[in-house]
């Protein structure tokens, strides 16, 4: 019988060229510290589906994700922004979707600068700074929120301390320390 609490680990390293070897090297890092990894790939999709594109291939990943994350203790989370100023949208969705579940999740980035900042230094052209500090986009007139995560407060609030670790080290071992108390 396995002792060690399964968590899933979410982002956007399924789209990376060695997708496998990265969830290998997660994995790893969750046996160091009493964890079993469970990557989003890691469930078999069936060649009749495997061969398909579209709504339902996307259906069968969907259902194939949320019940992962169901079956496991808690989340470890790559907030590293994805092909933009934020985290990856289906990591977003994970996250909120565990916190729904009411399942610990921690998270770690590469890019620790602030959300607002990070806005201000990729699109300085569209937003301006006003006299009290707030950044506005001058397309049309939104706020950027300045409470000094590394990614919407939505996303980095309900984290365990509500804390974004530079590693994926640092933050299964932070889960771990909430699974095993």
């Amino acid at each position: 019988m396995n002792e060690r609490p399964r968590v899933y680990l979410a982002g956007p390293d399924v789209f990376l060229p060695d997708a496998h070897a990265a969830a290998d090297s997660m994995k790893a890092a969750c046996a160091d510290v009493g964890l079993e990894g469970v990557f989003p790939l890691d469930a078999d999709m069936p060649q009749t589906i495997a061969a398909k594109s579209g709504d339902r291939k996307a259906a069968w990943i969907y259902h194939a994700n949320v019940d992962l994350i169901q079956g496991c203790a808690g989340v470890v989370a790559n907030l590293t922004p994805f092909r933009g100023v934020s985290a990856d949208p289906g990591t977003a969705f994970e996250i909120g979707f565990a916190t729904a579940l009411r399942l610990p999740v921690t998270a770690w980035s590469l890019d620790q600068q602030p959300y607002h900042d990070r806005v201000a230094s990729q699109a300085p052209h569209r937003v301006v700074d006003e006299r009290d500090g707030t950044l506005v986009d001058t397309l049309d007139k939104t706020t950027v929120e300045n409470f000094g995560h590394p990614d919407n407060l939505m996303l980095c609030v309900p984290l365990v301390q509500s804390r974004v670790h530079d590693s994926f080290a640092e933050a299964a071992a932070a889960l771990v320390r909430v699974l095993l108390k």
